[in-house]
């Protein structure tokens, strides 16, 4: 049990399949630190951080070790930093939870993946959502879209196509992202499987609707869809040059696996 390790372990969210993971630091004599609340069931009221046996922070699920973000301080530095703060109070959901705890310990810095993934897909759902409504204004009195095939078959995608289509591939990229996350994908690749399914989906939801001009409808449509996404995924990342969270400074991507038993 190596010290100064992340571990993490897999919690279902009370009363759903959804599950999220809860991060601690290992100190090397079977005992874990971690920021957590002080009941699952309410993680909105409050918690501190403590210090509990590996058993009972794993609770018989299988426990993984974090190495994204990549760790800067010896893991003797970590095992320091987390054994400093056994016994504080405080802890939030959004922006003090178990994960910017472990984070902070071993870089410095405190973050949380799952909380970015979540604000992530929440901001940029918005923003799609807003571009539907500027193209919906751009053509005036039609309030609409007009796509047309090179074989003459026109769709019309307005914002009762439009904005539901950014809605649902938002909501398919978050569901893909997190789920990828979750089961140990580094941080670029959750995100390519976030955009893969967000591009799926939202080219479907505007196939669907381009079904009444027939085959060259819903292939217009699919293409639209296609290039409504596009174009979010282009201004989020212009938005986010020089931003890169998954290398650190010497080119190596972190990971995720399995802990030492």
């Amino acid at each position: 049990m190596p010290r100064g390790d992340r571990l993490e372990v897999e919690h279902r969210i009370a009363g759903s399949t959804v599950t999220y993971l809860h991060h601690g630091i290992d100190i090397g004599d079977g005992t874990v630190v971690h920021a957590r609340p002080r009941d699952f069931r309410n993680p909105f009221g409050g918690g501190h951080v403590v210090r509990t046996s590996r058993a009972d922070f794993a609770e018989g699920r299988p426990v993984r070790v974090c190495t994204e973000p990549p760790a800067e301080f010896s893991a003797d530095e970590i095992a320091a930093r987390a054994l400093a703060h056994v016994d504080r109070d405080g802890y939030d959901l959004v922006i003090d939870n178990c994960e910017h705890f472990a984070t902070w310990c071993a870089t410095g810095r405190r973050a949380s993946r799952q909380v970015d993934i979540v604000v992530g897909r929440v901001v940029a759902g918005v923003s799609r959502a807003a571009a539907a409504m500027s193209a919906r204004a751009a053509v005036g009195a039609a309030e609409r879209l007009a796509v047309r095939t090179a074989v003459g078959a026109t769709v019309r995608l307005g914002l009762k196509t439009l904005v539901p289509a950014a809605i649902v591939g938002e909501a398919a990229a978050l569901a893909a992202e997190w789920t990828a996350h979750q089961r140990g994908a580094a941080a670029r690749e959750s995100r390519k499987a976030g955009e893969a399914a967000g591009l799926a989906a939202s080219s479907l939801a505007c196939a669907v609707a381009g079904t009444a001009a027939g085959p060259a409808g819903i292939v217009t449509g699919a293409l639209a869809g296609a290039a409504l996404w596009l174009a979010g995924s282009a201004t989020a990342a212009v938005a986010s040059r020089g931003v890169n969270y998954d290398r650190n400074p010497t080119g190596r991507p972190g990971s995720t696996r399995p802990a030492a038993r």
